[in-house]
């Protein structure tokens, strides 16, 4: 199973900004302040592999965006959304940057869903824009993300095959 993963609004609040080291929390609280919840939630599910579907990967290098996450959650990660569009000329055949400039989140999970044929996948996201398969999604609160039990409660549902 793939879960596809955004960071601001679901793994700490929507309020990162790009500072002049990097990027910063905006307000209370810390970058990635809700990880350990979603660690210890996969922990029960070895076979979960993640796709990063943040913002982050348009403005950094892959492996940078990888690396800001936990090691339990870093092992897992596969791939990414907007490097995939970047350096597989099979993922973006017959579609051009600039559609990927405005494709919504959705967008681009289903392209890498329909490339890869997955029949399991789930994401999280604070943003349900354009979400044509909202069985598919937990959608988080901006503000507090992962640290809601009921986003929690439905990713676990989800990943047992649980509408």
């Amino acid at each position: 199973m793939i879960l596809f993963l955004d960071f601001d609004g679901v793994l700490h609040p929507a309020r990162a900004v790009m500072g002049q080291h990097g990027p910063e929390l905006a307000g209370d609280g810390s970058l990635f302040m809700w990880a350990e919840p979603l660690a210890e939630l996969l922990a029960d599910h070895p076979h979960v592999r993640i796709v990063l579907s943040t913002s982050w990967a348009r403005h950094l290098p892959f492996e940078q965006v990888r690396d800001f996450l936990p090691v339990p959650l870093r092992r897992r990660v596969v791939g990414s959304t907007w490097h995939r569009i970047q350096t597989d000329p099979e993922f973006s055949r017959g579609l051009q940057l600039s559609y990927w400039q405005d494709a919504s989140r959705y967008q681009q999970v289903k392209r890498w869903v329909n490339v890869h044929r997955l029949r399991r996948w789930v994401a999280i996201d604070d943003d349900a824009r354009g979400w044509d398969e909202p069985a598919r999604l937990v959608q988080t609160d901006p503000e507090t993300g992962l640290s809601a039990p009921a986003a929690l409660s439905r990713l676990a549902e989800l990943l047992r095959g649980q509408p």
